[in-house]
């Protein structure tokens, strides 16, 4: 993703992220290791017309392109992991996070995304 300016935002909360590995695998198969309620809530996402939608959106101002000696193409914010390649939906609002999960190209994980969902019954 990252390679290409890509970012993914609103990957469903508690589905295995591009990249990672089931534990309880041998051999990782990518799309094939999703559990079929991974694979549901992912297909869901994706159908979603409101702002929490699963899509990809190009980037491409996370690139610089740098003519010091020649066509010198430094990639920026996303290669660097100052910017997430995979943006986490919001979390629930009885979720153990209190922000949504962000992944780096550089494989680093943190939660210092988008807050929580509020709670319906408080609305």
């Amino acid at each position: 993703l990252g390679q290409n300016a890509l970012v993914c935002i609103n990957w469903p909360d508690g589905v295995l992220l591009p990249g990672q590995e089931r534990s309880s695998h041998s051999k990782p198969k990518g799309i094939s290791d999703l559990t079929i309620l991974e694979c549901t809530q992912i297909i869901a996402a994706i159908r979603d017309n409101g702002p929490h939608k699963l899509h990809f959106k190009f980037d491409p101002y996370s690139k610089l392109l740098l003519l010091a000696t020649g066509a010198n193409l430094q990639l920026a914010d996303l290669l660097a992991s100052k910017k997430p390649v995979i943006l986490g939906t919001l979390p629930l609002h009885d979720s153990k996070s209190s922000k949504g999960k962000r992944i780096f190209f550089s494989g680093k994980t943190d939660y210092d995304g988008p807050a929580c969902l509020p709670n319906p019954a408080m609305s």
